[in-house]
């Protein structure tokens, strides 16, 4: 079979979408591919904060043509943990300089998750520098639906537009995909875990916040946790830097409510209808005093509710995640007859998971670079390409990136059991490496368990000669 040109229809230009995208135009053969992308947002809007990205994320970044370097937070690979009323931090994730010394890195002793952070917008910025003619974006572009045709795929904008006949659709739009009915039936949907973040946009912690913040702060991430307003569980409070050069300071908020209605909780913190981020005066208002009246009990110290005074801009964050491997491709969760369709997707819109996985990011960068590779190979076999190869890739790339999810989901699953039991357990009973990483109540659950907690002790304990990274 003669070579010819792959069409690809990408849904969704944030960066796993653009990675793909650069990659196939920055190492494949000239017309080898054509490749059109859309993004229902437009082309200026802020996407928010970043995230550390892992060595195959940044792998991934690096063949798309952008210098991790200059998406990264310099300094910013640190997370400390305390809890109100306490001078020093209940977890230290940080490898301590006298190791590094020692030749020890981080992999070697379990923090190789442990990142610099990056920032979104500049990481998109990179790789729409990137991409060659045969790229084309269409900002503005909202995707409803993904439709067999022929050989291919049709995608359909609202009201059924025709917008484009792809011999390949690669969905990259994210939890809430319009294209994922496609191949998976409501069986196999992402659902609720119960948990929302409602997060703030600070410019400058040097500038709006009081020192023994910003001190705690340093160039990474701090978390802290203290008592609900009536005093009867928990209630964490986040702040995080994700700005790439040293001069931006910006920094996110964040608080996560367990809450069982999402759209209740969005009316509850004055968000009604508002998706991603908002700066409009009375949406930053009412968030502003939903944060104050959380943090009302007297063992929140004053300069934490005044902390929220110059926030810029919020956003609320129903986390949502897709249930294991085995239930997607099982026989209720896959449309029938799809195994032929020339559809797969990456990252969220395929295996979302939490933001406190840690992975989500890094598996979605590593998605599309692992079917850029697939593709390119496909594309230079001697016998060319058809649609029942191109869909058997699909189904290959489609299986391994859910397989690979479902260790780090299975953790987010048993921890999420957890996140009400936040409501009622008092300060002092609370474990932050149980409730986030062990999903346990006990560090006795098993042998794992008791191996992880001992050593984050350890470590937050051997960081304690070098003041925390203070």
């Amino acid at each position: 079979m003669a070579r010819r040109t792959m069409r690809v229809g990408i849904c969704g230009a944030g960066p796993a979408g653009l990675t793909l995208a650069a990659i196939l135009s920055r190492e494949a053969d000239k017309g080898a591919f054509e490749v059109k992308v859309f993004e229902r947002g437009e082309a200026d809007r802020d996407q928010g904060s970043g995230w550390d990205m892992s060595k195959a994320a940044l792998d991934a970044l690096s063949r798309a043509g952008v210098e991790p370097r200059t998406v990264q937070r310099e300094g910013s690979d640190t997370m400390r943990f305390y809890r109100t009323g306490a001078s020093r931090p209940d977890v230290c994730l940080r490898l301590p300089s006298y190791l590094k010394r020692w030749g020890m890195k981080k992999e070697d002793v379990g923090l190789d998750q442990m990142n610099l952070e990056t920032e979104r917008n500049v990481i998109i910025d990179g790789l729409m520098g990137e991409l060659g003619g045969e790229v084309a974006v269409e900002h503005g572009a909202n995707v409803r639906a993904a439709r067999r045709r022929g050989e291919g795929v049709e995608l359909l904008g609202p009201n059924q537009q025709p917008l484009g006949d792809f011999d390949l659709v690669v969905d990259a739009s994210g939890v809430h995909s319009h294209a994922r009915g496609a191949r998976f039936t409501e069986a196999a949907d992402a659902f609720y875990t119960g948990v929302c973040l409602l997060q703030g946009v600070l410019r400058s912690p040097e500038e709006s916040l009081a020192p023994e913040i910003v001190s705690k702060l340093g160039e990474g991430s701090f978390g802290i946790f203290g008592p609900t307003a009536n005093g009867e569980g928990v209630l964490e409070l986040f702040v995080q830097r994700y700005g790439a050069a040293h001069d931006n300071k910006v920094a996110n908020v964040n608080i996560s409510v367990p809450f069982e209605d999402p759209k209740a909780f969005a009316a509850l913190v004055g968000l009604s209808g508002v998706h991603g981020i908002t700066s409009k005066p009375e949406h930053v208002d009412a968030v502003k005093r939903y944060y104050k009246e959380s943090l009302a009990h007297e063992d929140w110290p004053q300069c934490y509710r005044e902390l929220f005074d110059d926030i810029e801009a919020v956003r609320l964050l129903p986390v949502h995640m897709h249930p294991m491997s085995e239930v997607a491709l099982g026989e209720l969760g896959v449309v029938e007859g799809s195994d032929s369709l020339c559809l797969v997707g990456v990252g969220d819109a395929l295996h979302a998971l939490p933001p406190w996985s840690g992975t989500s990011g890094n598996f979605a960068m590593q998605d599309s670079a692992d079917l850029a590779t697939a593709l390119l190979d496909l594309q230079k076999r001697e016998e060319g390409w058809s649609s029942e190869s191109l869909a058997l890739v699909a189904r290959e790339c489609e299986r391994k990136f859910l397989e690979r999810a479902d260790e780090p989901r299975q953790r987010c699953i048993d921890a999420g059991k957890s996140a009400k039991d936040k409501l009622t357990t008092p300060v002092k009973d609370y474990d932050f490496v149980l409730s986030h990483i062990t999903g346990q109540k006990s560090m006795f659950a098993s042998v794992e368990t008791f191996f992880i907690v001992s050593f984050l002790k350890t470590l937050t304990w051997m960081n304690w000669f070098e003041n925390y990274g203070l």
